[in-house]
């Protein structure tokens, strides 16, 4: 009778670990197979004399992307998590925040909220002599320099995050560079975070399903730049702003939930903002992986070189109407110097949005 029982479970054991595979190899068209949370799927890896003793991780990495229903499973958790518990999602790079608000929680987006990540004193030192070097470099070629700092959204409305999530420090790690630079160095720093508190009620000025600024937090961002550039932008209330639900979901595909977001939840909230002299602005190449390459009537000649991540897309508009020509490239993996001196510009901004400060570390002109 033991035996019996016992074989029993061993075959509802086997059928518990091939039945999955069978089903989905015999319904698999019918369901989503690709990844849509943002994530690059391993490819299966071939057992080599040079891999046998990595092959066994990188074999378990390869069957967890591919497992059966992944796609349909990750779904399922994340939906448990924002019907019900409201916790991290399963894939550890989202948090689920209060008023239908979704935060990073990758990178250091996190610890910089918290401000449990602050530099060292030779960190800041290291940095300060890079961009105090590049500064330099730049200017025996009559380029001014400016470095523009982007809040992460976490900043901007943190009391949306859950109360788990709690303040431990009395700085934050950007505001401590922020100081640092400009009581030890003439560096010149745009970090627009006030000018975003001053309309974070009236306006909603980033994505709640998405990692970045909308278009009226860019144009918000983009005046602070201006100013410090000599150029005085309209202030945003004397804009017309026309509310529309775009939004970037980005937050919502690593959760592998856009679809849901889209259908079930509030529509996000965008802005198509008008108003502002656009110059006959005019765009030549706008390809977010390599450059945004504008030209414009603007009355200003100065060529603008703004060195990038994502953050800066929305704040094109009203930079790039507001010089001749704009060139920027983004820092990962198209940028180099080389196009310093193909472009010839009169103003180099490097943009780095809050979680990738450490960017900062290796930047260095003029090597």
């Amino acid at each position: 009778m033991k035996k019996k029982i016992a074989a029993a479970w061993l075959i509802c054991f086997a059928l518990l670990l091939l039945l999955p595979r069978a089903i989905w190899w015999a319904a698999k068209d019918r369901f989503e197979t690709e990844a849509t949370e943002n994530t690059v799927i391993t490819r299966a890896p071939r057992l080599t004399s040079q891999n046998y003793l990595s092959f066994p991780a990188e074999f378990e990495a390869y069957y967890n992307d591919n497992v059966p229903f992944r796609s349909q499973l990750i779904s399922f958790n994340s939906l448990v998590d924002v019907r019900l518990f409201r916790e991290r999602s399963v894939n550890d790079k989202v948090v689920i925040g209060d008023e239908n608000w979704l935060f990073y929680s990758a990178e250091s987006d996190i610890d910089d909220y918290k401000g449990t990540n602050l530099f060292s004193q030779q960190q800041l030192a290291a940095i300060a002599g890079n961009l105090t070097a590049s500064q330099a470099y730049l200017a025996g070629q009559g380029i001014e320099f400016v470095l523009f700092l982007a809040p992460n959204k976490e900043t901007v409305y943190g009391e949306d995050m859950l109360p788990s999530y709690y303040k431990q420090g009395a700085i934050s790690r950007v505001q401590q560079l922020v100081d640092y630079l400009r009581e030890n160095t003439d560096i010149r720093v745009v970090y627009p975070l006030e000018d975003l508190k001053q309309y974070k009620d009236a306006y909603s000025l980033y994505w709640h399903y998405d990692t970045h600024w909308n278009l009226a937090g860019g144009y918000i961002g983009g005046r602070a730049l201006l100013k410090e550039l000599g150029i005085e932008a309209p202030a945003i209330e004397e804009l017309t702003l026309e509310e529309d639900d775009y939004s970037g979901y980005d937050l919502a595909r690593m959760m592998n939930l856009e679809a849901y977001y889209r259908e079930k939840m509030p529509k996000d909230i965008n802005y198509i903002v008008t108003g502002y002299n656009g110059n006959n602005l005019q765009a030549v190449l706008v390809d977010d992986a390599t450059a945004l390459v504008y030209h414009s009537d603007a009355p200003d000649p100065r060529k603008l070189f703004l060195v990038r991540d994502s953050f800066a897309g929305n704040m094109a508009g009203i930079l790039a109407s507001s010089f001749r020509d704009t060139y920027m490239p983004h820092w990962n993996g198209f940028f180099t110097q080389d196009q310093i001196r193909e472009q010839d510009p009169d103003i180099f901004v490097l943009e780095v949005v809050e979680r990738r400060l450490d960017y900062l570390e290796t930047f260095l002109l003029g090597e």
